[in-house]
């Protein structure tokens, strides 16, 4: 009977969690009634919450830190903004997005997961730092400081809004079922005591390599639609501070999920359209957010309203 009890108890606060996800879902489709400002707002935070979803999945469970996710954006960007100017269709140029930003994650891991700790960390710096550089300086290719423009090219803003919803969803769900695989678990255990894994001989770098080219590539996707959707893409994009406010989007939802990344994106980007339009000081109040979240809410606050509701925390997938 006590056993009946608890399984019921564990099984309820799982509706509550979808119900929470599920009113996540419908505050998001309200902006497509309204279009304009309210719509650009929500699908620039759909697009942003792959991205930040990618880098949850990269920090809070493969144990990557990583500063450098503007790299992976702007290549995604670019990729495609250049193969829709040679020509290429849209079903060819996003799968080229995410194979450039996959292929650089790739080979820029080869070098950066040798390193460890705060080695990681400044090394993804670097090498995004790198590609800001040449994105800046080759202007022949990327149009340099006056960036690359893909105002010819006509998108429906809602079938974008709807289009960002899917990724999100899709990305969302493949991770979270990668996490519950035996991949996923390696990946835990490698997070949690890489030494010990490795001792029992685990390829523990080939997993590490596989899940930093993984995000690399989601993040490349993300890219590539966020340049779909603001026409528009230059090397500032590609600046170390929108790594930086992808780490933060993570730190607010949280960065154990997957789903409180995503909420972490989708708040930041409202919070500071609506804050910046009342003060310039928008950032200062940023700041305050974060320090009450982390001292406050350590896991996220995504995870705080599932605790509120009965979710018992997690909000992993």
């Amino acid at each position: 009977m006590m056993a009946q009890r608890s399984a019921m108890a564990m099984r309820q606060p799982s509706w509550r969690v979808l119900a929470l996800r599920i009113a996540l879902a419908v505050l998001l489709l309200f902006p497509a009634l309204f279009g304009g400002y309210p719509l650009f707002l929500a699908t620039e935070g759909l697009l942003l919450g792959v991205a930040a979803a990618a880098l949850s999945f990269l920090m809070g469970h493969a144990g990557i830190a990583s500063l450098g996710q503007a790299a992976f954006l702007g290549l995604g960007a670019y990729s495609l903004g250049l193969a829709l100017k040679a020509g290429w269709p849209l079903g060819a140029s996003l799968p080229l997005a995410f194979l450039v930003a996959a292929l650089y994650g790739l080979l820029t891991g080869l070098l950066i997961l040798r390193a460890q700790g705060i080695f990681v960390l400044m090394l993804t710096l670097a090498f995004a730092q790198m590609v800001y550089s040449a994105a800046f300086k080759w202007t022949a290719l990327t149009g340099g400081d006056d960036g690359l423009s893909l105002s010819g090219v006509p998108l429906n803003p809602l079938l974008l809004h709807g289009a960002a919803w899917v990724l999100l969803l899709l990305v969302l769900g493949f991770l979270g079922y990668l996490l519950r695989t035996p991949y996923g678990k390696t990946l835990e255990a490698i997070r949690q005591n890489e030494e010990k894994v490795r001792a029992l001989g685990v390829p523990t770098f080939f997993y590490k390599l596989s899940a930093y080219a993984l995000a690399g590539g989601l993040t490349g996707l993300a890219g590539a639609g966020l340049v779909l959707h603001r026409s528009f893409v230059s090397p500032h994009d590609l600046f170390w501070l929108t790594s930086a406010v992808l780490v933060v989007m993570v730190l607010l939802g949280g960065a154990r999920g997957l789903w409180g990344a995503a909420f972490g994106a989708v708040l930041y980007v409202f919070l500071q359209a609506w804050v910046s339009s009342l003060t310039d000081l928008w950032g200062l109040f940023v700041g305050l957010l974060l320090i009450l979240t982390v001292l406050y809410a350590r896991e996220g606050l995504w995870v705080l309203l599932e605790k509120r509701l009965g979710g018992g925390g997690g909000g992993r997938a």
